[in-house]
């Protein structure tokens, strides 16, 4: 394993387990968690030099604790079930990361 990898790895364990701490003192679990794994991957991609917008997965995973952050204060408010909109949100992103290269060339 290169020196590069090693360091940017170190990186993002420790953010993470920063992150993981802030968990424990807030309990904030969910989407916590989300936010907690896309910025310690997004500190790894700096840390490899690179921008920290050119990993798409973190930015996905920050996408999804922001949906469901968001939908903490709005679904609430509109009475939407949970229970039936998280999975069916996953099962489209889940389907989004599968497909979205076939859906590129076509277009």
């Amino acid at each position: 394993m290169s020196q590069k990898r090693r360091s940017s790895d170190q990186v993002f364990m420790g953010v993470f387990l920063i992150g993981l701490a802030v968990l424990f003192l807030s309990s904030y679990w969910w989407p916590g968690i989300m936010f907690v794994i896309g910025l310690a991957m997004i500190a790894r991609t700096v840390s490899e030099g690179r921008e920290w917008n050119s990993d798409r997965n973190a930015l996905i995973v920050l996408g999804i604790g922001v949906l469901f952050a968001a939908w903490d204060f709005v679904g609430g408010a509109l009475r939407i079930d949970m229970d039936v909109m998280l999975p069916l949100a996953l099962i489209v992103v889940g389907l989004y990361l599968l497909f979205r290269d076939r859906l590129r060339s076509r277009l």
